[in-house]
């Protein structure tokens, strides 16, 4: 599964709304490994290290050592652009008319489509995008979930 940024920053922040959902998807059906990409662990950074974002950020070097220890988790892969991803990217920005941060989460699709991943994300917009596998967080707390759906 490809897990998108706003899953790593909740699993990782006690202080997120979702942080249990989140991290009930983090060490449970990711627990050996998961789908990462230099989109998600950037923004994870970016995000949970930002002083105008939360009371305490996290320091840096805890945030880089929670992103080398999903990293290093055995089943972890690194994606990266493929030719198919790349022609899930160019279908999929002409198909959406794609501008501004729309390329963002596009590029994610398209890598998690490319790579035959389940995109895991809290952001109802990928419901959108036709071909794309995604779950949002609570599907897997539900007993029919469980485990890394296809």
């Amino acid at each position: 599964m490809l897990l998108d940024v706003n899953i790593l920053v909740a699993a990782h922040r006690e202080d997120h709304a979702l942080h249990e959902l989140a991290l009930a998807v983090v060490d449970g059906p990711c627990a050996d490994g998961m789908a990462l990409c230099a989109h998600t662990w950037n923004g994870f950074l970016r995000l949970v290290t930002h002083a105008a974002l939360w009371r305490t950020p996290t320091p840096t070097a805890v945030a880089l050592e929670a992103v080398s220890r999903w990293r290093s988790r055995p089943n972890t892969r690194v994606l990266g652009d493929t030719r198919a991803s790349w022609e899930h990217f160019d279908r999929l920005c002409r198909q959406h008319g794609a501008r501004g941060n729309g390329f963002y989460d596009l590029h994610l699709a398209s890598l998690a489509m490319g790579h035959d991943q389940v995109l895991v994300s809290d952001d109802r917009g990928f419901d959108r995008i036709t071909g794309l596998r995604w779950r949002p967080p609570e599907a897997f707390s539900l007993p029919a979930c469980a485990g890394n759906p296809k």
